[in-house]
């Protein structure tokens, strides 16, 4: 009876997502009240615990919102601008042939993209870009879902690796690991395993497009970029690689594109690995209709955050790109730890709650200026306003406008991370029962054992599927894993990465992902036909990571 009503806060919001399809935010807001009801009358919590637990969530998932708006008002100040267009421009005068395309703006480019935003932004600008270049819409969007995986655990600056780590703080301390330690070896498995099977990223990505295609040749197309393929992805895992171990979950994934974008465009000008043959769809049927589609887009003036477009000059290159190259700079002169930046920034404008009514375990600290949502988002946001020569009426109506389109997802976290504090704080109850994340566990080891591992990056991939985030499917089923993993005397830091594996793949086919993507280049109603499309390479890439997990640490 435990078992069942301890899965219930966690099944609810999935039934309810799916069948019914309720909002991600008004489902788990529903989960958060049963498992508070939970709480009172079956595990006969207290209700200041309850309470405390809510809060301390509640103020951790403001944290996580913070990011999230500052990154949304920046890519709509970049969007208002005509920026986005500029880069666009930058990127159509590299290569003409569609594969190479795939990996520059699809894998690298929008790779940089997670790293500083996250959040379903990368392929929802990624999708726009490659349509306004002649790709059919159903093709950009399912090559960008694709693509956008493997920087996803790193995605807003590490929020979704962070976000696990601060979750399983309690079940650290409880068994008496040591945070740093830990942390450590997740970084260190997380990064082997999505490092062996996303290498084989931009192939599968191209792959898929030329059967998509109907090229009759594909298997000749694939043969001849391969090369590329193989050294884009070489050339962004290392240096994602170890710029997670070395510097930690902030700056991997855009360090990874910094790295990987002039070594790739490098080797495409030199004609290195370049196939002789521009491969373009059959007939290019899409080009002149997506060049009509990219100028409805510029004069699009439908939503708020384009209100008032007036026609203007394109913007030169070296200005559409400077604010992402301020993110690049900020983040690294503020993140990493042999810069003092880092330890300056933690101390000022510093907030410290004691336990909050009390109970043990809910302090709570908080540093404004380490904040990434303060300090760059929102920073760099005011600096590119300031640049681009925006009015205050227009700044004021895009900080409105984001408002508005990250509303959804902070009550979704807001209400995620409060409903699993009441589950983690529920160890002290008067029903003489463990916490509810632990009775879970106790019924995952007893039915699975040891095979559990088999599953533990689909429970990732099924988190991220429904929630939309890989950062919600960590804050609901990373405790979990970790209370099976100890349960049965597994490592807890690998199946910890493996989630977070799981997490980045299922991006690949989330809900809300698909839906966004789908919106930017006009495809809606072919949501279920992408989601169909990507299950083949979401399904491929979790085979990959099992397989890489057993010969890199359980062979």
């Amino acid at each position: 009876m435990y078992i069942f009503l301890a899965l219930l806060p966690i099944a609810a919001p999935l039934l309810l997502m799916t069948l019914w399809r309720v909002a991600p935010g008004k489902a788990l807001a529903w989960s958060w009240l049963g498992t508070c009801v939970l709480g009172l009358a079956v595990w006969r919590m207290s209700l200041l615990r309850i309470m405390a637990a809510s809060l301390f969530g509640l103020l951790k998932g403001i944290d996580i919102i913070l990011i999230i708006f500052g990154a949304v008002l920046l890519l709509n100040i970049l969007d208002r601008s005509r920026a986005v267009l500029t880069i666009n421009r930058t990127f159509a005068h590299i290569s003409r042939d569609r594969r190479i395309q795939v990996i520059i703006i699809a894998w690298l480019f929008s790779a940089f993209i997670e790293g500083a935003s996250g959040f379903g932004a990368a392929p929802a600008l990624a999708a726009p870009l490659l349509v306004g270049l002649g790709f059919p819409a159903v093709t950009a969007v399912v090559v960008a879902l694709i693509c956008n995986t493997l920087p996803v655990p790193f995605g807003a600056v590490g929020i979704p690796v962070l976000t696990g780590f601060s979750t399983l703080e309690h079940n650290l301390d409880r068994i008496g690991m040591a945070h740093d330690v830990f942390a450590g070896d997740v970084l260190e498995q997380l990064t082997g395993i999505f490092a062996l099977s996303g290498t084989f990223l931009p192939l599968i990505a191209v792959a898929t497009m030329l059967l998509l295609a109907g090229d009759r040749h594909w298997r000749r197309s694939l043969l001849e970029i391969t090369p590329l393929c193989l050294f884009s992805g070489l050339a962004y895992v290392i240096p994602w690689r170890y710029a997670a171990l070395w510097f930690g979950p902030e700056l991997p994934s855009m360090i990874g594109a910094v790295v990987a974008l002039p070594l790739v465009i490098g080797c495409v000008r030199l004609g290195l690995m370049v196939p002789r043959r521009v491969w373009d769809f059959p007939n290019n049927e899409n080009a002149a209709s997506a060049k009509n589609e990219e100028q409805t887009a510029e004069n699009d003036n439908s939503s708020p955050a384009h209100a008032s477009v007036k026609s203007a000059p394109p913007m030169p290159e070296w200005k559409a790109w400077l604010p992402y190259a301020l993110i690049a700079l900020t983040l690294m002169l503020t993140r990493l730890p042999m810069l003092p930046c880092k330890a300056l920034l933690s101390q000022a404008l510093r907030l410290e709650l004691p336990p909050l009514f009390g109970v043990a375990g809910t302090t709570f600290r908080w540093s404004a200026l380490n904040n990434p949502g303060i300090l760059p988002f929102m920073a760099v946001a005011l600096v590119a306003a300031l640049l681009f020569g925006m009015r205050v009426r227009t700044l004021w109506l895009l900080v409105q406008c984001s408002e508005k389109q990250v509303r959804g997802a902070a009550i979704a976290i807001a209400a995620s991370v409060a409903m699993v504090q009441v589950m983690i704080f529920s160890e002290v109850n008067g029903a003489g029962a463990p916490d509810m994340l632990a009775t879970i566990a106790k019924g995952a080891s007893d039915l699975m054992g040891r095979a559990f591992i088999v599953g533990s990056p689909f429970i990732g991939m099924l988190g991220t599927f429904l929630s939309g985030s890989c950062t919600v499917s960590n804050i609901l089923f990373i405790s979990i894993q970790f209370d099976t993993a100890h349960l049965l005397g597994m490592s807890e830091s690998l199946l910890a990465a493996l989630q977070n594996v799981g997490g980045g793949l299922g991006c690949m086919i989330r809900l809300s992902g698909v839906v966004a993507a789908c919106a930017t280049v006009n495809a809606a109603g072919q949501e279920a036909r992408i989601i169909m499309i990507n299950c083949v390479p979401v399904i491929i890439l979790g085979v990959l990571s099992l397989l890489a997990a057993w010969l890199l640490y359980l062979s």
